[in-house]
């Protein structure tokens, strides 16, 4: 048996998606998850991540599979992503994977990064976040293997869409509570990225020659668009009211730390951590020339987005 991608994640809100394009096109393509009724996997354990490529022998890969809540203990946060990242490559390329496409994060660059970030900013794997270091040390080490077999790296944005849990679900869920959304008056800087342009990236991170070798920052292009507006947006489409109050910034940070404290005391994650404060308060840029110049662009603007969201979740 062999299959043309195998998608890693495939339960997940990106893989999901992009297993959804892919069979809509009639490919064969198959999807892997800890969650998924197709192929269960645990891609920490070494032996199953082996045998199952060695069972699916894919062409290519695209590796979805990581914990995205900064509020997971750093331990279990490395041991998914960096470690769980390390032995799908080390399967692809004993199986003979042409190409491994890498699903990174621009959280990669950490909180903040010099304006524009592009492929040529610095990795920053000591931030002290978890999920920030461990997307770094991951994307770090996949670049490494560059001659093992041809290798991308896609670095989304954030990424919001029907089911996106960081930026729908749960601000969603909290504005209908009244629970402020808006930090430091929410004029901190999003990347938003709209669902099915990450996925127009991806498959040209699958398909296209040039893209070998590349790492490839994918958002839908704007740069300028701040929490507030996001927020405001997002409320409209979801027809809850935007809660008027703000955090200020000094203030967030000590509860995000006393709460982080309390949680590792009461075995339980805090509802907010100094990370996410630090991330949604930041006003970098990030550019996403190296993948215009092989083609792609971001077909649905922010406004045609929040169209079909604010449809989405009627």
């Amino acid at each position: 048996m062999s299959v043309d991608v195998l998608i890693t994640g495939a339960a997940g809100f990106v893989g999901r998606a992009l297993l959804d394009r892919l069979r809509s096109q009639g490919r064969n393509v198959a999807g892997c998850d800890l969650r998924g009724d197709e192929h269960r996997l645990d891609v920490t354990r070494d032996a199953d991540v082996l045998a199952l490529l060695e069972r699916l022998r894919p062409k290519r890969v695209v590796h979805a599979a990581a914990l995205v809540d900064d509020r997971v203990p750093r331990a279990q946060m490395v041991a998914v992503n960096v470690g769980g990242t390390e032995a799908m490559t080390r399967a692809a390329a004993q199986v003979g994977v042409k190409r491994f496409v890498h699903v990174s994060s621009i959280a990669a660059l950490g909180y903040a990064p010099r304006s524009p970030a592009d492929e040529h900013s610095p990795l920053q794997p000591g931030t002290g976040g978890a999920y920030f270091d461990s997307k770094a040390i991951s994307e770090r080490n996949v670049r490494a293997l560059r001659g093992a077999m041809e290798v991308v790296v896609v670095r989304p944005g954030d990424v919001f869409g029907p089911g996106s849990e960081p930026w729908v679900t749960r601000p969603v869920a909290m504005m209908r509570t009244g629970q402020p959304v808006l930090i430091g008056d929410g004029r901190g800087l999003i990347a938003h990225t709209w669902i099915d342009n990450l996925v127009d990236g991806l498959e040209l991170a699958l398909d296209h020659p040039g893209a070998a070798g590349q790492v490839l920052t994918i958002t839908d292009g704007v740069h300028d668009t701040t929490y507030r507006d996001y927020f405001a947006r997002l409320a409209r489409a979801a027809n809850v009211a935007l809660p008027p109050w703000s955090l200020p910034v000094g203030l967030a940070l000590k509860a995000a730390r006393l709460g982080e404290v309390a949680g590792r005391f009461l075995g339980r994650p805090p509802s907010l951590t100094e990370g996410a404060i630090r991330y949604v308060t930041r006003r970098s840029t990030y550019s996403i020339e190296a993948a215009t110049r092989l083609g792609w662009s971001p077909q649905i603007g922010l406004t045609d987005a929040m169209d079909q969201l604010r449809r989405a979740l009627a």
